[in-house]
C-alpha cells in the first residue's frame, strides 16, 4: 500500500534542509510525500540548503529535480561575483556600473591600500564566504584594516536612500528555472530590511555602529529597538517590511517606481549573464542526454540598496536565501515565493513516465555509425526545443507572482553580454586546460638514461 502511494504521489526529499517552511509547502500546500532519508534515491524533488556539485547532478534520474545549479558560486560567493562583475565592467563600463567598486583580497591588496591612502571615502570589508553580516566592518584608513585574508572590500554607499531616517535594503527573489536556454523570473513580492539606528554619515566615531550601517536582519534583530512585524495585513511597519509596501510608499511620495523596477530587473539579468556559460557547461556535461532543461532550478536572493537618487546597486546574491519564518509576514511572503516557484517547475508524477520514455528513445537511437549518430543529435535538439516550448507554455499559465524577465523584449541587447561571458569562460577553461596539461607533463617520470662508461 505504501509503495502504491509513492507511485501515485510526488516524493519530496527534505533530509538536507533546516527550514520548516519548505516541508510545510511540500506537505500542506501540495500534498506530497516527504522523505527524510539522506540515502533514499527514490525521489522526484530534492531540496538542499547546500550547493550542488556536478557529480550529484550526473547521478540524478531524468525525471528528478533539485533546487540548485552546479556552478552558482560564480555569483553566490562574494569574491567570485566581484571577479566576474569586474571583468564585465572592464568590457562594458557603462552597462556594469550597478555595483560598488570592489577589490578581492589579498590578490588586490596593493591596489586597495593605494586607494585607502589616496581617498577620504569609507569602505566596507566582508569575508568572501560569510553571511548574515558576520565579520563585516568599515574602514576609512589603512590602519583600520583588520585582515586582508579571503575577503572583499567595497566602496561604502555613503548617501543611501532613507525611510524614516533609516537605511534599508531590498531582498528581491529571483527564480532561475533553466540555464540553457536561460529563463529568469522576478517575484513581485519580497522583503525590505531596515537598520535599527538612525543613519549618520560614516565617521571615525561611528564606524563600529553596526545597527546603523548594516541592514542584515540577523544583526539588527539583536537590537532592543528592533520592531518585529506581527501583522501580515499591515506590511509597512517595523524593521522588516514587504517589498510591495515600500514600493507603494515611494510611488505615493512621487518617485518613479516603474523606472526603479526596470533597473532592478536589468541588474538581475546582467548579473546572471556573467555565469550562464559556466552553468550551461556544468549542466550539459553532467546530464548530456537531458532534453528537459529543467532538472535544476534556483531561488536566488538579490540584495539591492538604493542611493539618495533612488538608483539601485547590487550588494550580493544569495544562492540559499534564508527561509526562516520568524514572523507572520515572513511566513506569508516566503510561502508564496517557494510554492509559486515549484508551480512553475511543473513537478508531476507523469513526468517520471515521460522522461523514462524519452530516455529509452534516445538510448535506442545510439548507433555507432556517424550518420545515425548525427540523426540522434538532431532528434535530441528537436526534443529540447519542444521541451522548452512546453515549459514556457506552462510557466506563462502558472507564474503566480513571478514575472518572466528573460527572455523578453530586450533580448538583442543582452546577447552582447552573454557572448562576452562565453568568451571569458572560454579563456578561463583554456587556462585551466593548459595548467592541467603542464601538471600532467611535470608529473610524468622521465626515462633514465644509462650512464656511459
Amino acid at each position: 500500500m505504501e509503495k502504491e502511494a509513492k507511485r501515485s504521489k510526488i516524493i519530496f526529499n527534505v533530509s538536507n534542509t533546516k527550514y520548516e517552511i519548505i516541508k510545510h509547502v511540500g506537505s500542506n500546500v501540495f500534498g506530497w510525500i516527504l522523505s527524510n532519508s539522506p540515502t533514499d534515491s527514490n525521489w522526484d524533488l530534492f531540496w538542499t540548503d547546500n550547493s550542488v556539485i556536478p557529480d550529484r547532478l550526473s547521478r540524478m534520474k531524468p525525471h528528478q529535480k533539485i533546487n540548485h545549479f552546479p556552478g552558482m558560486f560564480g555569483i553566490a560567493r562574494k569574491n567570485c561575483m566581484a571577479n566576474n562583475l569586474n571583468k564585465m565592467r572592464n568590457i562594458f563600463p557603462h552597462d556594469y556600473n550597478f555595483y560598488p567598486k570592489s577589490w578581492v583580497l589579498p590578490s588586490d591588496l596593493n591596489e586597495f591600500k593605494a586607494e585607502l591612502q589616496q581617498s577620504s571615502k569609507t569602505y566596507i570589508v566582508k569575508p568572501e564566504a560569510s553571511s548574515q553580516g558576520r565579520g563585516i566592518y568599515l574602514v576609512k584608513r589603512l590602519e583600520d584594516l583588520r585582515t586582508h585574508e579571503h575577503c572583499i572590500a567595497q566602496r561604502y554607499l555613503q548617501k543611501p536612500f532613507l525611510i524614516d531616517g533609516l537605511k534599508f535594503d531590498l531582498r528581491i527573489y529571483v527564480l532561475l528555472s533553466a540555464c540553457d536556454p536561460l529563463r529568469i523570473f522576478i517575484h513581485e513580492e519580497g522583503l525590505a530590511r531596515f537598520a535599527t539606528e538612525e543613519y549618520q554619515n560614516p565617521s571615525r566615531g561611528n564606524l563600529d555602529e553596526m545597527f546603523m550601517h548594516l541592514t542584515n536582519y540577523a544583526v539588527n534583530k539583536h537590537n532592543p529597538k528592533f520592531v518585529q512585524n506581527e501583522d501580515p495585513e499591515h506590511c509597512d511597519i517595523g524593521h522588516k517590511r514587504s517589498l510591495s509596501s515600500v514600493l507603494i510608499r515611494l510611488e505615493e511620495e512621487g518617485y518613479d517606481v516603474t523606472t526603479l523596477w526596470d533597473r532592478i530587473c536589468d541588474i538581475i539579468i546582467k548579473t546572471i549573464c556573467t555565469i550562464q556559460p559556466s552553468l550551461s557547461h556544468f549542466y550539459r556535461s553532467s546530464q548530456p542526454d537531458d532534453v528537459s532543461n529543467g532538472m535544476c532550478f534556483e531561488i536566488l536572493g538579490f540584495d539591492i540598496i538604493l542611493d539618495h537618487k533612488l538608483r539601485p546597486y547590487l550588494l550580493e546574491v544569495n544562492h540559499s536565501p534564508s527561509f526562516t519564518t520568524d514572523s507572520q509576514l515572513d511566513f506569508k511572503i516566503k510561502e508564496r515565493i517557494i510554492s509559486e516557484a515549484l508551480n512553475i517547475m511543473n513537478i508531476k508524477v507523469k513526468n517520471r513516465r515521460e522522461y523514462e520514455m524519452i530516455s529509452k528513445t534516445l538510448s535506442s537511437n545510439r548507433i555507432i555509425n556517424k550518420k545515425s549518430r548525427q540523426e540522434s543529435l538532431e532528434e535530441k535538439k528537436g526534443l529540447r526545443d519542444e521541451a522548452t516550448r512546453k515549459n514556457d507554455r506552462h510557466s506563462d499559465k502558472h507564474c503566480g507572482g513571478y514575472i518572466k524577465i528573460f527572455p523578453g523584449e530586450n533580448d538583442d541587447y543582452y546577447q552582447q553580454f552573454l557572448e562576452a561571458a562565453r568568451e571569458l569562460w572560454s579563456d578561463v577553461t583554456a587556462v585551466k586546460q593548459k595548467r592541467q596539461t603542464e601538471t600532467a607533463r611535470s608529473s610524468t617520470p622521465t626515462a633514465i638514461r644509462p650512464i656511459s662508461v
